[in-house]
């Protein structure tokens, strides 16, 4: 970047290997260069950046503080970047995207396809975190708009799209219960479940049929993992209960079924395309926004529920 000062280079290098050494082999500079322009900076700031030991150099509470604020310098120059190529009228950029686990499927992929082929200039960076993180790192400023899976109401977060998302009963392909376009829990606990566990959002809903029907189950496995909880049932060990987005490659594939639950006091899961209010996003940003919201429009339930 090549308004960020060579002291500023120097030292957050510095600050990430926690030697002059490793900073001056990856820099390319002589570690006794790199020394030099940290000396002067503390110098003149009358209090050290660093503490030496034998075995390598700690930031001191100094440090700290100048290396938050570097990085803060540099995410917003590089937005300044991005705001100067929009008033050059470039339709290009870089957008920053965290979502779920569970929206990276086919579905997703086939959504940043399509807004890459309208701007095939604009990069973007794709972070898997959980709800909390995702809140987190749009507030900061690290993601410029997530997707979430039932967002907490926030005055932090604005939900620009969403769309719901059955759950279902999900079996392997020959199962007794595949021809069905809909069912009830209690009309599937005779055959052997692979049931989800905390941390999984679904862990709730089930437990909560679960105790609606007197936990009256055939349990033969107890998964935090959806992608072991696909396998089990791929393989006929038990059937199981997942979301669409956590099954709809399969389905898709014609590797497994998918049958939505019917209950009535089932709750569908909300993806949310989900924005900070306080932060103003780039052009780049703003176009990739406007075009998933429009493909979030066009999500319905029979759209994926009923493959």
């Amino acid at each position: 970047m090549f308004a960020f000062s060579r002291f500023l280079l120097y030292f957050t290098e510095v600050a990430r290997q926690g030697s002059f050494r490793k900073a001056s082999e990856t820099l390319h500079v002589a570690a006794s260069s790199i020394d030099r322009q940290i000396l002067r900076v503390e110098k003149e700031l009358t209090i050290p950046l660093f503490e030496r030991h034998p075995t390598g150099l700690r930031l001191t509470a100094a440090g700290e503080l100048l290396l938050h604020a570097a990085n803060n310098w540099k995410k917003d120059f590089s937005r300044v970047c991005e705001q100067i190529d929009d008033l050059r009228g470039l339709r290009r950029g870089h957008v920053r995207i965290a979502t779920i686990d569970a929206i990276n499927r086919q579905f997703f992929s086939a959504m940043l396809k399509k807004v890459h082929v309208d701007y095939p200039n604009i990069s973007f960076t794709l972070m898997t975190m959980n709800n909390v993180d995702i809140q987190q790192a749009l507030i900061s400023g690290d993601a410029d708009f997530g997707l979430m899976l039932n967002p907490q109401s926030s005055s932090e977060l604005q939900v620009r799209a969403f769309a719901e998302i059955d759950l279902g009963i999900v079996v392997p392909k020959g199962h007794p219960l595949g021809g069905k376009s809909g069912i009830r829990f209690n009309q599937c606990i005779e055959y052997p479940f692979i049931l989800p566990s905390a941390p999984l959002m679904l862990a709730e809903p089930v437990q909560a049929l679960m105790n609606i029907n007197g936990n009256m189950i055939n349990e033969v496995a107890v998964s935090n993992n959806i992608h072991m909880i696909r396998s089990l049932i791929k393989e006929k060990i038990g059937i199981g209960i997942l979301c669409w987005l956590d099954i709809m490659d399969e389905v898709q594939n014609d590797e497994l079924q998918f049958i939505p639950l019917t209950d009535p006091h089932l709750k569908t899961f909300t993806l949310s395309l989900c924005v900070a209010p306080s932060r103003q996003l780039s052009l780049a940003a703003s176009m990739m926004l406007k075009q998933l919201e429009m493909l979030f429009s066009q999500i319905q339930p029979a759209d994926y529920a009923r493959h």
